[in-house]
């Protein structure tokens, strides 16, 4: 199905004989509600037959790479979007998958889109590469000290950075049309539902078997699904950040309605982890994005309304419940402004000062107390030691003078992604925030903290917030001949050329000339959106 085939406002199933039966139109609001019952449903499955989450992992690296090889670059940032949740997903359920699979896949099909449909690097994608490659050189100490076993050490430690380099490097040379955009955040959305159906269903379980749950001053395992309560909360946190900025720009009520449901019910969900750094960069990141908003009156306006009306919700409705349900518990832990990560991200900061050359390698500040060998020879190998959560101090104390450099790289491409966005610099910025706010929280454990960062760098050629003409989002004319002009002129979206800035090609007039910071469009090849 192509986009021409696809109605502004409704999503049509065509029959193999258009002229024998009128086509069957279904609205967009009840296919979201259906991809996210189905995500429910999908997970539930997990849970009962491990064996398909494989198949589920299967089926996205195929899809990804489907979209590889038909060079649609929409496609390839849907899949990613969607492999955000599922990695929280996959540990929950216990999937027989390897444990670092979705940053692997974030590395393969980032390099493959980049290579193979884009075919160049930019400048912003080299420095990403730079900001990790000065992450290597000290694998070289892993090594010395971890022998046979620094394969899996190292890994841990930096998939994630160079998943993240790797995306950027992609993104980086993208741009899209506002309501594609608006389709890569809902496939964000929908992803976190499978953990907070997880994460429900061990609530559900718990009280039907125990009663109750107990609830301490920590973050709480039980209501994170049996997984991990930190990166239950981010990724949790990150489909929050999606619904709301949907609430914001999606054109229609229905699924602005949704997306808010959907936000209210990930948020309760949130604060049930016990975990704060979920909601905590969520607040962090609404704040400095009504920031950037502050000049318009009309977003402002509604991001006041929308502040307001949630301020309510939660003060006179789901704060009470959370307090009653949790027996007091919920307000001595989120008003405790006490945290461990201070503790170790000092500790990271005194190893540094001890090994400020080279650090002490990726992975191994966790076994300066006790050291490897030692930890090597417990029975249980010092699982229960903490290793560094903040990833600043970690480049510190791991990879010495080089864990400088790469954190200047790394803030320089932070400005860049907010300087270069353009109409989606507001949308732009709240993604750096969360993802910086996640850094200092949780390190770059999942693959959410990638994908946020990296999607900062997606060039919008207009705003997400204001109508466009040719936004298939808008209520239909009712005129099917102008409609299918209409969805004829919608852009999909488009790698940036690799042809030099002053090469146009077969721009529309309005965007014939091209600043260096926004070169052309991609002209290589098809680029038909299927989440239209």
């Amino acid at each position: 199905m192509t986009a021409a085939e696809i109605s502004t406002s409704e999503v049509a199933f065509m029959t193999s004989h258009p002229s024998d039966a009128p086509n069957v139109r279904v609205p967009r609001w009840m296919v979201l509600l259906g991809a996210i019952l189905l995500e429910v449903t999908l997970a539930l499955a997990m849970q009962e037959v491990r064996i398909l989450g494989l198949v589920h992992a299967a089926a996205i690296l195929f899809f990804g790479l489907y979209a590889v090889f038909k060079r649609n670059l929409a496609l390839v940032i849907c899949t990613l979007a969607y492999t955000t949740g599922s990695e929280v997903l996959w540990r929950q359920v216990k999937a027989p998958i390897f444990y670092l699979a979705a940053p692997y896949l974030f590395i393969l099909l980032s390099v493959f889109a980049v290579f193979f449909v884009i075919q160049r690097v930019g400048r912003d994608g080299k420095l990403a590469l730079l900001y990790a490659a000065l992450l290597l050189p000290s694998i070289v100490i892993t090594i010395g000290v971890a022998g046979s076993g620094a394969r899996q050490i190292v890994a841990f430690a930096l998939s994630g950075p160079l998943a993240l380099a790797t995306f950027v490097m992609f993104t980086s040379q993208v741009r899209s049309e506002p309501w594609v955009y608006r389709r890569v955040l809902w496939v964000a959305l929908v992803s976190a539902v499978g953990p907070l159906t997880i994460a429900a269903a061990s609530v559900r379980s718990e009280l039907a078997f125990a009663g109750k749950i107990n609830f301490g001053s920590q973050s709480n395992f039980t209501t994170s699904g049996g997984f991990g309560p930190v990166q239950v909360s981010s990724a949790l946190s990150l489909g929050i950040m999606a619904a709301i900025l949907l609430i914001i720009s999606e054109r229609q009520k229905a699924p602005k309605i949704l997306a808010s449901i959907m936000a209210v019910i990930l948020g309760v969900q949130v604060l049930l982890t016990f975990s704060r750094g979920g909601s905590f960069a969520v607040g962090i990141a609404m704040a400095v994005f009504a920031l950037t908003q502050a000049r318009n009156r009309r977003v402002r306006n509604g991001i006041l309304a929308v502040a307001a009306i949630s301020f309510a919700l939660a003060y006179f409705v789901v704060f009470p419940w959370l307090e009653g349900f949790t027996g007091g518990a919920f307000e001595a832990r989120f008003s405790n402004t006490k945290s461990s990560r201070t503790e170790l991200a000092a500790n990271d900061a005194e190893i540094f000062s001890s090994n400020f050359v080279f650090g002490v390698g990726p992975g191994m500040t966790k076994y300066q107390r006790l050291g490897f060998r030692v930890c090597q020879i417990r029975s249980d190998h010092c699982v229960d030691e903490a290793s560094s959560h903040t990833e600043f101090t970690r480049m510190l104390g791991e990879h010495g003078i080089a864990g400088i450099l790469s954190i200047v790289l790394f803030l320089f491409l932070a400005f860049s992604a907010a300087k270069r966005a353009g109409p989606g610099r507001a949308f732009s910025i709240a993604w750096l925030t969360w993802a910086v706010a996640q850094m200092f929280y949780a390190n770059l454990r999942i693959v959410a903290v990638p994908f946020a960062f990296g999607l900062a760098f997606l060039s919008l050629t207009g705003s997400p917030i204001t109508p466009a003409e040719s936004d298939p989002d808008l209520d239909d004319t009712g005129d099917p001949e102008a409609e299918s002009v209409q969805r004829a002129e919608v852009g999909s979206l488009d790698s940036k050329s690799a042809q030099p800035s002053d090469e146009t090609g077969d721009q529309p007039a309005d965007q014939s000339v091209s600043t260096p910071s926004t070169p052309p469009p991609y002209n290589g090849g098809p680029q038909t959106n299927p989440f239209a």
